[in-house]
């Protein structure tokens, strides 16, 4: 009797187990991550930073929270992203039904004397835009201590510095100075991509620039390299201004 109810149990764990696997794979989902950003250990921004995923880069979704989903990284590990830089990827069973549905429209292919056809136009990114994307293709560039190779090493000023060198203009070489004496003061409300974000604690010590919504680009501290991060978060100096540099 002992026996066959052993059995009976063994029997009911094993199914147990296969339906949670099973429950478990048809949860996880693919995303693509829109912009480089922090992941952190918890589903909150002011917690612990975990890592950073890049722009382009494909992960797995295994949880989703309020604002967050959770991503698998190397070793099974879960860490927890903002919901704004994931674009979760259609199933195929999804792109197939469209495929098969869509029609494609009619198109009146007789044009008079009068009329002009042109092509539709592409969306020109901004100057700032432009400053932004030429900046975040040194994301990983370790920080060295008055460095001005965007490649070998930079520091914060240095980077700002040399991106905007790029483009042409020419700024001081410390971010007091450029606090000081480049560009003209913007508010938090005027704030565009390209602009200058000051930090310090009494005295400016510190730049970066803004990529959009509420994130930076900069060369962040002394062992550590380029990265995309929140333009507010635990452990940075108090904001103390905005300046626009180029337009």
């Amino acid at each position: 009797m002992k026996s066959k109810t052993l059995k009976i149990l063994a029997t009911v764990f094993m199914s147990f187990t296969i339906l949670s696997t099973s429950l478990l794979a048809a949860e996880e989902k693919n995303g693509v991550a829109t912009e480089t950003a922090y992941a952190y250990v918890i589903p909150d921004n002011n917690g612990e930073v975990a890592c950073y995923i890049r722009e382009g880069e494909e992960i797995v979704i295994v949880e989703e929270t309020e604002g967050y989903y959770g991503v698998l990284i190397e070793e099974n590990e879960i860490v927890y992203l903002e919901k704004q830089y994931i674009k979760e990827a259609a199933s195929s069973v999804e792109v197939k039904a469209e495929e098969e549905v869509s029609v494609a429209p009619e198109v009146n292919m007789e044009v008079t004397k009068e009329e002009k056809v042109e092509a539709p136009k592409k969306q020109e990114l901004s100057i700032g835009e432009q400053v932004v994307n030429y900046a975040k293709q040194f994301v990983g560039t370790p920080y060295r201590s008055g460095g001005n190779d965007l490649n070998k090493g930079v520091d914060c000023s240095g980077y700002t510095t040399a991106v905007f060198k790029h483009f042409g203009v020419t700024l001081t070489r410390s971010s007091r100075g450029q606090f000081a004496s480049n560009g003209y003061k913007v508010s938090r409300e005027q704030l565009k991509p390209g602009d200058l974000v000051f930090y310090g604690y009494g005295t400016v010590n510190h730049v970066a620039i803004y990529v959009g919504n509420d994130t930076v680009v900069h060369a962040t501290v002394p062992g550590s390299t380029v990265k995309v991060s929140p333009m507010m978060q635990r452990g940075m100096a108090p904001i103390m201004g905005y300046k626009r540099v180029i337009e």
